[in-house]
């Protein structure tokens, strides 16, 4: 990123301030969680399992390695026990019902709360021209084969009831310079209005005037070019792979740099007239080609679609580079993905799937404000930090966070100082093929459900 100002000590202990308080709040039952609850109008009783407790729980829950219920009350049965209360039962029926009561909208305004902190701990030297520049893609996750979950999130139609998983798609908006996840939005995996672009038009929105969005080629459409300048939005993506681009026309800009006209298409069916009336008839996108010299990318030439027009102030060369950092988006959703174990939800209804979701995504925010912390305590990118390795070093150092209040600062530098040394390698050039070592167990596919499996080899014997 091109650092544009140099930030003085003072702004650098503000930003540090604003990332660890954030983490420290989540790592210890804060009132935070009640004041949402009050905006929100959520009654409720001052319980043992009351909001600010099983708001802490959910997330700690998601980051750890196990994930059950059971472990979340039993680390609350130690945290009670370590400050002198009573334990609980150690049975989770108590805290699912507690997570079930908690509304949806709290969760929601929990990830927006954490994302906007994120983003205020970010140094001016990590924005592209001092603008803020946020990353979008899409996956899917399958959750728990319930009857519910089942009518909100069909399981794929060529598998047979009882066999597959119900599966969502969504699609998550990241933060370039911090990681942190800003907007999110879940969907069913098929049917109409539930591609990745569809999601997107859903909170574009939400996107705040002025920022720059990086997207892959599947974004590259007129709706969503014209959409984002209609919003005060910038997009950067690859071009569609449907259009036709030829560098002998249009308006030269530098070598094989040019300026067209995208016309506005014919109305699509999922459309209104409104809706369509409401677009320009046409919009200027700015083409970009160069050829890619790494060894081992299987693309070899790049031709890029941006509204940003101005080729004095975004040189060519700026932003075949910032497209190349677009790659990172897929870093982040593996690390929710398999890292944090989001691949598969375990939650039986969809109420609770999309809450698991949130929880996640919160979860997420919070090593990603340990670790710009720590970069900004040791003066480095966080980009050049392990978000594996910080999640581990924040699951450990958690427990004495919360009890050791007497240590808390010397034990939350110590922390940092830790995620600090934690720092992934730098190989550019890497070459590596898509291959396994280790041999998956050769076990057949369930081709029908398993109750009528069980009742047939019972008979059987």
């Amino acid at each position: 990123m091109n650092q544009q100002s140099i930030e003085s000590p003072a702004d650098v202990q503000s930003k540090l301030k604003s990332a660890s308080s954030l983490c420290l709040d989540f790592l210890l039952p804060k009132p935070e969680v009640l004041k949402i609850c009050d905006e929100i109008g959520h009654k409720y009783r001052d319980r043992t399992y009351n909001p600010m407790i099983v708001v802490w729980m959910f997330i700690t829950q998601v980051l750890s390695a196990d994930h059950s219920c059971q472990q979340a009350v039993t680390r609350l049965n130690a945290w009670r026990v370590a400050r002198g209360l009573l334990k609980v039962s150690s049975e989770t029926t108590a805290y699912c019902k507690a997570r079930c009561r908690l509304p949806e909208q709290l969760f929601e305004r929990l990830l927006l709360s954490t994302s906007k902190r994120c983003e205020q701990a970010a140094s001016e030297a990590w924005l592209f021209h001092g603008r803020i520049v946020e990353m979008v893609d899409g996956w899917t996750l399958t959750m728990a084969d319930t009857d519910e979950n089942q009518e909100e999130y069909p399981q794929m139609t060529s598998q047979r009831r009882g066999c597959g998983f119900p599966i969502a798609r969504m699609i998550g908006v990241f933060s370039l310079a911090t990681g942190a996840i800003n907007h999110t939005v879940v969907g069913p995996y098929k049917g109409k209005q539930t591609g990745e672009t569809s999601l997107l038009r859903s909170i574009l929105d939400r996107i705040s005037p002025g920022r720059i969005l990086l997207a892959d080629r599947y974004y590259a459409s007129f709706w969503l070019l014209a959409a984002s300048e209609m919003r005060g939005v910038d997009l950067v993506a690859r071009a569609h792979h449907l259009r036709k681009i030829d560098f002998r026309r249009g308006l030269k800009q530098g070598y094989l740099d040019q300026l067209v006209l995208y016309q506005r298409p014919q109305r699509p069916t999922w459309m209104s007239q409104e809706e369509y009336e409401a677009y320009p008839n046409s919009i200027f996108v700015r083409h970009i080609k160069y050829r890619v010299e790494q060894k081992g990318f299987r693309t070899r030439e790049i031709i890029l679609a941006t509204t940003l027009i101005d080729a004095e102030t975004y040189q060519a060369e700026e932003l075949a580079h910032l497209y190349y950092r677009r790659w990172t988006v897929e870093l982040h959703i593996r690390s929710l993905k398999t890292q944090m174990q989001m691949d598969h939800l375990r939650c039986k209804s969809p109420q609770m799937v999309r809450k698991e979701i949130h929880c996640h995504m919160i979860g997420y925010n919070l090593v990603r404000s340990a670790m710009l912390a720590s970069a900004l305590r040791f003066n480095v990118c966080p980009t050049r930090l392990s978000f594996t390795g910080a999640m581990q070093a924040l699951e450990e150092y958690a427990a004495s966070l919360r009890l050791g209040a007497s240590r808390r600062n010397q034990q939350w530098d110590n922390l940092l100082e830790v995620i600090s040394e934690l720092t992934v390698g730098n190989r550019p050039g890497r070459q590596e093929k898509r291959e396994l070592k280790r041999r998956a167990k050769n076990y057949k596919l369930m081709q029908c459900p398993r109750n009528p499996n069980r009742n047939r080899y019972a008979t059987a014997a």
